[in-house]
Protein backbone atom coordinates (compact mmCIF):
# COMPACT_ATOMS: atom_id res chain seq x y z
CA UNK A 1 0.00 0.00 0.00
CA UNK A 2 1.18 3.52 -0.81
CA UNK A 3 0.54 6.62 1.28
CA UNK A 4 1.35 10.22 0.48
CA UNK A 5 2.22 12.60 3.29
CA UNK A 6 2.36 16.34 2.69
CA UNK A 7 4.35 18.10 5.37
CA UNK A 8 6.47 14.97 5.83
CA UNK A 9 9.45 16.93 7.15
CA UNK A 10 7.43 18.55 9.94
CA UNK A 11 6.84 17.26 13.45
CA UNK A 12 3.57 15.39 12.84
CA UNK A 13 4.42 14.31 9.29
CA UNK A 14 7.77 12.81 10.23
CA UNK A 15 6.27 10.80 13.10
CA UNK A 16 3.45 9.56 10.86
CA UNK A 17 5.97 8.59 8.17
CA UNK A 18 8.06 6.60 10.64
CA UNK A 19 4.95 4.84 11.97
CA UNK A 20 3.79 3.93 8.45
CA UNK A 21 7.24 2.61 7.52
CA UNK A 22 7.22 0.42 10.63
CA UNK A 23 3.89 -1.02 9.41
CA UNK A 24 5.45 -1.95 6.05
CA UNK A 25 3.74 0.82 4.10
CA UNK A 26 5.39 2.48 1.08
CA UNK A 27 5.71 6.13 2.11
CA UNK A 28 5.86 9.01 -0.35
CA UNK A 29 6.28 12.57 0.78
CA UNK A 30 5.93 15.91 -0.93
CA UNK A 31 8.71 18.35 -0.11
CA UNK A 32 9.66 21.89 -1.01
CA UNK A 33 13.11 22.65 -2.39
CA UNK A 34 13.98 24.35 0.90
CA UNK A 35 12.52 21.72 3.24
CA UNK A 36 14.66 21.02 6.28
CA UNK A 37 15.12 17.28 6.66
CA UNK A 38 16.35 16.91 10.24
CA UNK A 39 13.13 15.20 11.34
CA UNK A 40 13.39 12.48 8.69
CA UNK A 41 17.14 12.02 8.30
CA UNK A 42 17.27 8.78 10.34
CA UNK A 43 14.89 7.02 7.91
CA UNK A 44 15.01 9.21 4.79
CA UNK A 45 16.58 6.38 2.78
CA UNK A 46 13.32 4.42 3.18
CA UNK A 47 11.12 7.24 1.85
CA UNK A 48 10.21 8.37 -1.64
CA UNK A 49 10.45 12.16 -1.62
CA UNK A 50 9.04 14.22 -4.46
CA UNK A 51 9.42 17.97 -4.84
CA UNK A 52 6.04 19.61 -5.24
CA UNK A 53 4.59 23.10 -4.88
CA UNK A 54 1.24 22.50 -3.20
CA UNK A 55 0.11 25.99 -4.21
CA UNK A 56 0.33 24.92 -7.86
CA UNK A 57 -2.53 22.71 -9.08
CA UNK A 58 -0.55 21.24 -11.99
CA UNK A 59 2.33 20.29 -9.70
CA UNK A 60 -0.09 18.54 -7.33
CA UNK A 61 -1.77 16.74 -10.22
CA UNK A 62 1.60 15.42 -11.43
CA UNK A 63 2.44 14.29 -7.90
CA UNK A 64 -0.82 12.35 -7.56
CA UNK A 65 -0.44 10.76 -10.99
CA UNK A 66 3.11 9.68 -10.19
CA UNK A 67 2.33 8.23 -6.76
CA UNK A 68 -1.29 7.02 -7.02
CA UNK A 69 -1.58 6.70 -3.23
CA UNK A 70 -4.20 4.66 -1.43
CA UNK A 71 -4.30 7.34 1.28
CA UNK A 72 -3.27 10.99 1.51
CA UNK A 73 -2.35 12.63 4.80
CA UNK A 74 -2.35 16.39 4.24
CA UNK A 75 -0.21 17.83 7.03
CA UNK A 76 1.51 20.68 5.17
CA UNK A 77 0.75 24.18 6.41
CA UNK A 78 2.38 27.34 7.66
CA UNK A 79 2.33 26.64 11.38
CA UNK A 80 5.11 28.85 12.74
CA UNK A 81 3.64 31.63 14.84
CA UNK A 82 6.25 34.30 14.01
CA UNK A 83 5.80 33.80 10.26
CA UNK A 84 2.03 33.71 10.43
CA UNK A 85 1.92 36.77 12.71
CA UNK A 86 3.93 38.81 10.23
CA UNK A 87 1.58 37.98 7.40
CA UNK A 88 -1.72 36.51 8.66
CA UNK A 89 -3.60 37.09 5.39
CA UNK A 90 -0.85 35.42 3.35
CA UNK A 91 -0.68 32.50 5.78
CA UNK A 92 -4.43 31.94 5.61
CA UNK A 93 -4.40 32.23 1.82
CA UNK A 94 -1.49 29.82 1.30
CA UNK A 95 -2.83 27.25 3.77
CA UNK A 96 -6.24 27.40 2.10
CA UNK A 97 -4.76 27.02 -1.41
CA UNK A 98 -2.64 24.04 -0.31
CA UNK A 99 -5.67 22.36 1.21
CA UNK A 100 -7.79 23.12 -1.85
CA UNK A 101 -5.24 21.55 -4.22
CA UNK A 102 -4.83 18.41 -2.13
CA UNK A 103 -7.82 16.06 -2.52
Amino acid sequence: MKVLITGITGFAGSHLAEFCLDQGVEVFGSIRWRSRRENIESFEDRLYLIECDLKDYVSVRHLLKAVRPAYIFHLAAQSLLPASSLCPHGTLHHNHIRAHHTP
